[in-house]
């Protein structure tokens, strides 16, 4: 149907994104904007599923400049702290906030101040394995001053995680250690086909 549709058409374009350039990346955001961030603040009858895609293909636009990341990622905190699009809107949230992005340049790496107050308002939530799993993601170490989180919120996220049954895998993946199939898949929200390996490719 219509509807399965234009969920498969945004499964496409989140998958692809990384290959867009800055200018077509912008179009795929035009087209999601009145829907994302609607400037009528009102209920919309829209189907989950899609709605869900549609803010995934969003945050996987790397090419966004750093204030519409921002407003989109404010749109999903508040989503998120109500209770709404949890899973989906967590790993989102992990895109827009990355420490290291997929494809796209340093510059656009938001800035650790408006990414901490995400992480600090998350760590306030409950410690589902899927938010502490969004919230190593987005505070995953570089060695960058620039791009790393103050002092404090690093200290937050390791007690969280340390408070975890899977505190060792998740202390080292905040550590900037994991550089495995799975944390490149996670990229995507799945898993990758069996066989299927991520290139490394350096952005310009």
């Amino acid at each position: 149907n219509q509807v399965q549709c234009e969920i498969d058409w945004w499964i496409f374009c989140g998958r692809i994104a990384g290959g867009m350039n800055r200018n077509q990346q912008g179009d795929i955001f035009q087209r999601l904007a009145p829907t994302l961030l609607p400037k009528q603040k009102r209920k919309q009858r829209l189907n989950q599923a899609l709605f869900r895609e549609m803010w995934r293909t969003a945050a996987s636009l790397e090419l966004l400049p750093q204030q519409t990341k921002a407003q989109l990622g404010d749109a999903l905190l508040g989503m998120v702290k109500q209770g709404e699009m949890l899973e989906a809107g967590l790993w989102s949230l992990s895109r827009l906030g990355a420490r290291k992005l997929f494809s796209g340049p340093i510059n656009l790496v938001l800035s650790p101040a408006i990414v901490s107050r995400w992480v600090e308002a998350l760590l306030k939530l409950t410690h589902s394995p899927s938010l502490l799993e969004a919230v190593v993601h987005i505070s995953q170490l570089t060695g960058d001053t620039a791009r790393d989180l103050p002092p404090g919120t690093l200290e937050l996220v390791r007690r969280a995680c340390q408070a975890s049954p899977r505190a060792a895998d998740l202390l080292h993946q905040l550590a900037g250690e994991e550089q495995d199939l799975a944390s490149s898949s996670r990229v995507f929200g799945e898993e990758l086909p069996a066989g299927l390996v991520l290139a490394t490719v350096a952005a310009e």
